[in-house]
């Protein structure tokens, strides 16, 4: 639905870009997770308003772990919000952030390396201009 609704208010300035829209990258390049039931033994909750910053700390603490930003949808909402969670190997969620909310749909892009955030980032690489641009402008061609 997001993108049917950027591509009716599309403008000539992204033209030539590989993806006109954070809805339209997350669509080409993510996958659908799977929310897991509880943290792993070691994960604790972390602040909420903080996902960004809380997915980088545990994926910093436990690489084995994939940071991933796209979407997510808390139980019982109609409505996606920008969200940061990390994946394990068989893409299952490892959400610190909503770890009591048990989010029920988590579309997403494990982000190359290179663009993963630091440790007091407040926003999504896919919400600032800085990070986004790039990508939309690029295309996403490397990833863990």
């Amino acid at each position: 639905m997001q993108i049917a609704l950027m591509d009716q208010c599309a403008h000539h300035g992204t033209e030539g870009w590989a993806h006109q829209s954070v809805y339209e990258l997350v669509a080409a390049h993510g996958r659908w997770f799977t929310p897991s039931a509880d943290l792993p033994t070691g994960i604790r909750a972390m602040p909420e308003r903080e996902c960004f910053a809380n997915a980088a700390a545990v994926e910093r603490d436990n690489p084995h772990l994939a940071y991933t930003e796209g979407f997510a949808v808390a139980p019982g909402s109609p409505v996606g919000v920008a969200h940061g969670w990390c994946t394990d190997s068989e893409g299952q969620v490892i959400d610190p952030t909503w770890s009591d909310l048990g989010g029920s749909a988590y579309l997403g892009i494990v982000l190359p390396p290179d663009t993963r955030p630091h440790r007091h980032r407040t926003w999504g690489v896919l919400e600032s201009p800085k990070t986004l641009f790039p990508l939309l402008r690029n295309g996403l061609t490397s990833g863990r």
